[in-house]
């Protein structure tokens, strides 16, 4: 038999995920401060101007479901190694962006497909290959790659009042370039048959070690554990469209109606752009420490861990409503480290699930389609809060409608119920002592 490596190589992989995805991610969430830069330059609408971002998720959902096949068929190196191509083309063509629809096929079209193909998508596929008994502690460690992401606003304000915001899209290609590209060929694998190994560290399935586990008795439903989950078999339970329905309420458009124009709505309220930026980085920093924290859904199950993340997020938007001026600047921090805590939370609580209810050597067209329910939202939320804030003059009932739909997911994921298809590792240790 052969000896367990000192690191397994599953971890690698997680580290690795975690900076793709906060290099690749700052490219999409670095809109939130380019936004008021544009609207200064050029005076577009806003709505038309947000659209940008919606334009990106659009084309990030519509290739959602083709990232997820590829992933089966070629390999997620390959197709992640495009991906980053494209993302850092469109980046790139950004700079000479002077009319809307430049921006719209750049920005929009070109990053939005390439983000996707090395996104969440390729990411999720790999690590339900290489995880099950600590499936939520690497979720959780690769979702603080999209708090890093947030965390770069004070870098990406600083650029822009340095270089200016067409510069600043050229570093963040250069950047994403030099750094993901030698980190997909090098380290990403899509199997641990490909080291040797199995799921959580175990050299061979057959090894009695204690990271291995006891999958029957994580089982609560053999007859659905037992179906090797294709899309067109998904598509067809109840569980799969609350989960579309989830990633829709939450990361489309409540997440995306807040991360597009928060930075804009403090600026409008006084703030100067470096501290409205400097501040709201927080909520990817603890976006980050809300991802870590999720890993109590190992524990007490993810329907919990999403309701309590889901609460504190609600909270948040509710004290950045209160903000009418600058004579409170500590509502600001509050709703940055609320929102960000509670959305971090929920965020790897969401994958976790899905992987826990939809398993199969095909699965990858299904988390592609899941993702492309979210990117449908998200294709609505920055276009919809700009056009709320052109009717009514405010972006009140845009953060009513983002607040709303954080307790609409929280009651999609309760009728969900990953806990009666699989039970999580902390839930099988309390039956166990019964």
């Amino acid at each position: 038999m052969k000896k367990h490596p000192v690191i397994f190589y599953g971890w690698i992989i997680v580290a690795t995920s975690l900076i793709v995805k906060a290099l690749a991610y700052s490219a999409r969430y670095s809109f939130s401060v380019i936004f008021p830069s544009l609207l200064e330059e050029f005076h577009w609408p806003r709505d038309a101007t947000a659209g940008m971002l919606s334009v990106h998720l659009l084309f990030y959902g519509l290739v959602s479901p083709v990232a997820g096949g590829l992933v089966d068929r070629i390999g997620p190196r390959k197709t992640m190694a495009f991906g980053t191509m494209l993302l850092s083309l469109g980046m790139f063509l950004s700079r000479w962006g002077s009319e809307p629809w430049h921006f719209y096929l750049s920005f929009g079209v070109l990053s939005g497909a390439g983000l996707c193909l090395m996104g969440s998508v390729p990411i999720t596929a790999v690590l339900r290959n290489w995880f099950e008994r600590k499936r939520g502690l690497a979720f959780s460690l690769v979702h603080c790659g999209v708090g890093g992401s947030f965390a770069t606003y004070p870098a990406i304000a600083f650029l822009i009042n340095r270089t200016g915001w067409r510069n600043t899209f050229v570093v963040e290609a250069l950047i994403i370039t030099a750094v993901v590209l030698p980190l997909i060929a090098f380290v990403m694998r899509y199997h641990p048959r490909e080291k040797g190994l199995v799921r959580d560290g175990v050299v061979e399935a057959g090894d009695p070690s204690p990271a291995s586990v006891n999958e029957t008795l994580r089982i609560t439903n053999g007859a659905w554990a037992a179906v090797d989950w294709t899309l067109s078999k998904a598509a067809r339970t109840s569980r799969f469209w609350l989960l579309c329905l989830m990633t829709f309420s939450v990361w489309g458009i409540a997440q995306h109606i807040m991360v597009a124009h928060h930075v804009a709505f403090a600026i409008d309220a006084g703030y100067s752009k470096l501290y409205a930026s400097s501040v709201i980085s927080l909520f990817g920093i603890m976006f980050a420490l809300g991802s870590l924290a999720a890993i109590i859904s190992d524990r007490i199950g993810r329907e919990p861990t999403f309701t309590i993340g889901a609460a504190i997020g609600i909270a948040g938007i509710l004290v950045l409503m209160l903000i009418k001026d600058t004579s409170h600047p500590w509502m600001l921090y509050c709703y940055a480290i609320s929102l960000g805590f509670g959305l971090g939370m929920i965020s790897p609580t969401i994958t976790a699930s899905l992987t826990d209810i939809f398993q199969g050597p095909m699965v990858g067209s299904v988390i592609g389609f899941v993702w492309f329910s979210f990117a449908m939202g998200g294709t609505i939320g920055p276009w919809l809060g700009g056009w709320i804030f052109e009717f009514t003059g405010n972006y009140m009932p845009a953060f009513i409608l983002s607040a709303a739909l954080l307790a609409v997911a929280c009651a999609a994921i309760w009728l969900a119920a990953p806990r009666n298809v699989r039970l999580v590792p902390g839930r099988v240790k309390n039956r166990q002592n019964r």
